[in-house]
């Protein structure tokens, strides 16, 4: 069958970080897609209104979502360390063009755009909408600076990762 045959020629061609790469970018878009379809279905440009109903598996799989971005990250900056040097190693290591090309699609636009998605869409949109405690700001933010920490993160790290959550969640909540 032609689809056997090319699977198995992309994963020959492929290298393990171009096959890490590509499985997450399938997932995302998997997830895109399924969020894109809900607002679609929803009939608002840009609030997820959640059903009751449906309150729980959407939260499982935000939280799925999550997992997976975090796991990239961690995976990934085991050898990127956040420095040029580093990101160049790593590109490096993809071997095969369709490999740097997934790294470059992951960077510039799944991984904002699943970001954008998981910690403004449905966390601050959805599950915590005019908190009273003000969790709609807080929680998306502390989530948004997970996946940016490239190691044991330091106090300062979290602070200046959640502060800048916090101010694209008020930026957000607030125009």
């Amino acid at each position: 069958f032609w689809t056997t045959q090319f699977w198995r020629n992309y994963w020959e061609f492929s290298s393990w970080v171009g096959n890490l790469i590509w499985i997450r970018n399938i997932i995302s878009l998997l997830f895109i897609g399924l969020m894109v379809w809900i607002l679609v279905r929803s009939g608002h440009a840009y609030l997820f209104r959640i059903p009751r109903k449906k309150w729980l598996s959407y939260s499982v799989l935000t939280v799925l979502a999550a997992i997976v971005l975090i796991c990239f990250n961690y995976l990934t900056a085991k050898h990127v360390q956040g420095t040029n040097e580093g990101w160049n190693l790593f590109i490096a290591y993809s071997e095969t063009n369709f490999a740097e090309f997934g790294v470059y699609l992951t960077l510039i636009v799944l991984g904002p755009l699943m970001e954008e998605l998981v910690c403004r869409g449905l966390l601050q949109h959805a599950f915590f909408k005019n908190s009273r405690w003000g969790l709609d700001l807080l929680f998306p933010s502390f989530l948004f600076a997970l996946p940016h920490f490239s190691s044991l993160p330091s106090l300062a790290d979290i602070f200046v990762y959640t502060a800048v959550g916090c101010l694209y969640a008020c930026l957000t909540r607030y125009t």
